[in-house]
């Protein structure tokens, strides 16, 4: 997180490294992304970057941090409102991902990310966020309800949230090549679909 000399920059000033830093975070994945460019870009000297964070890292964690947060709290909302549907959760972090990040804010910047999504294996994108991270579904079990759920235990549904995990990461990522994002959404709902009630037809085989 950033420095409290970063923090007491005049907003200008700020503005120009965090845009400065999109601009390269957009360019290159976290590993080439380079802080020369940043500096250069920003205008400040190479010196002044590590006066306001200690590394790239560091720098990539505070730009999503408040993404983070917000699709924390859409998460917990959702899971409210819709009576603990699971479900009714995993859309609300694909409908905000979507909308709030891909289309309205920095397009490429969050294509570089999400695209980085396809080899992490972390929840968070491709950087350790700490205590600024998405919250794991299994924090929320007892808040779930899982009368409708075909799950014996918390192992069943950890596998069962992995799985709607997996299929909205691989969606929001996918949704950059569809024309219409109406068209991505109602491609990812029949995923959920197929997962929720099952890809046979009734009377078919039993597994």
């Amino acid at each position: 997180m950033p420095t409290d000399t970063f923090n007491k920059l005049p907003e200008e000033k700020r503005t120009k490294v965090i845009l400065a830093a999109k601009k390269e975070f957009a360019r290159a994945s976290l590993k080439d992304a380079s802080i020369k460019n940043i500096v250069e870009e920003a205008g400040i000297a190479r010196g002044s970057f590590y006066q306001y964070f200690e590394s790239k890292e560091d720098l990539l964690q505070y730009l999503l941090k408040e993404n983070v947060e917000q699709m924390n709290k859409n998460f917990e909302n959702a899971l409210k409102e819709s009576n603990g549907d699971i479900f009714e959760v995993f859309i609300s972090i694909y409908d905000y991902m979507v909308n709030e990040c891909i289309n309205k804010e920095e397009p490429e910047f969050f294509r570089r990310i999400f695209e980085e999504l396809k080899t992490s294996q972390d929840d968070m994108l491709i950087v350790d966020m700490k205590k600024y991270r998405p919250k794991d579904i299994i924090e929320y079990y007892d808040l779930v309800n899982k009368e409708d759920l075909r799950i014996k235990s918390i192992d069943e549904f950890r596998l069962l949230t992995r799985m709607l995990h997996a299929v909205t990461k691989k969606a929001i990522v996918g949704s950059f090549k569809y024309d219409s994002k109406e068209k991505a959404r109602e491609d990812y709902l029949k995923q959920l679909e197929y997962i929720k009630y099952g890809a046979m037809r009734k009377g078919g085989a039993n597994v």
